[in-house]
């Protein structure tokens, strides 16, 4: 059959358990993403929702709620209220933002990997907010370390790649205080030393921490300490100088 996508499957390895991602060009010219499957390849839009439908004529269906809602509190005295049907549909187009997020991580894409991960932040947010059942706000409980995880990593492996390493450190340190808050507002403390994202977050500031390149003053800080520790002394005295010199 013309249809069959086998030769396309056969000419492409996989590895169950591995994660494989590539780009390709669209028949309108439009850059698309392909994932690799057990079960066949999923193919992604680049920009705009995953799918590239426009439901309700908008980019994306958070987009179309967040309008709704405001629409509504302008025009009704009622809360603005999310059925559970709403909310599945959100959660659906969570997980095209999700298989697009880690193709993003996977091609280095780190910027868009970011805005996936707070466009999910979003629809969490307001499924917490909104939704007219408690099964449907305890989603946010489910996901938002993970996602957050996520946001956080982004935009510290976007920095890594600019080798602009005192920033990321501070966005690793500063996103291991949000996990922490986040734990800690959903009052699960037993959790904390648990969490793999916080595992995860406080092994890779140790890694960024001993690998960053040392700025002069601290170059010149070790070279003290060698020196001192070899007793050589006038050596020890010039490089005190420098450092006072530097701090002034």
């Amino acid at each position: 059959m013309s249809d069959d996508i086998g030769r396309i499957l056969g000419a492409w390895d996989y590895e169950a358990g591995e994660l494989r991602v590539r780009t390709i060009d669209g028949q309108e010219g439009e850059r698309q993403i392909q994932i690799r499957i057990d079960l066949g390849i999923m193919q992604l839009t680049w920009s705009g929702r995953p799918d590239g439908t426009r439901p309700h004529e908008c980019k994306s269906l958070l987009d179309h709620y967040q309008r709704t809602r405001v629409k509504w509190e302008r025009e009704n005295e009622e809360d603005f209220t999310l059925s559970h049907q709403d909310c599945w549909a959100l959660g659906q187009e969570a997980m095209q933002y999700y298989w697009r997020r880690i193709s993003f991580f996977e091609l280095k894409e780190y910027e868009r990997a970011e805005e996936d991960a707070v466009h999910n932040l979003g629809i969490l947010d307001l499924c917490e907010s909104y939704a007219e059942h408690d099964e449907d706000r305890s989603i946010s409980d489910q996901y938002r370390v993970f996602v957050t995880a996520h946001r956080i990593q982004a935009r510290a492996l976007r920095l890594l790649a600019e080798e602009d390493h005192g920033e990321a450190l501070t966005v690793i340190r500063d996103g291991i205080a949000e996990v922490e808050q986040i734990i800690e507002g959903h009052g699960e403390l037993e959790y904390m030393e648990e969490s793999p994202e916080l595992k995860f977050l406080n092994q890779w500031e140790k890694e960024v921490e001993e690998s960053r390149p040392l700025s002069p003053r601290e170059k010149l800080n070790v070279d003290l300490r060698a020196a001192v520790e070899q007793e050589r002394f006038e050596l020890a005295a010039s490089l005190r100088d420098r450092i006072r010199k530097m701090e002034e």
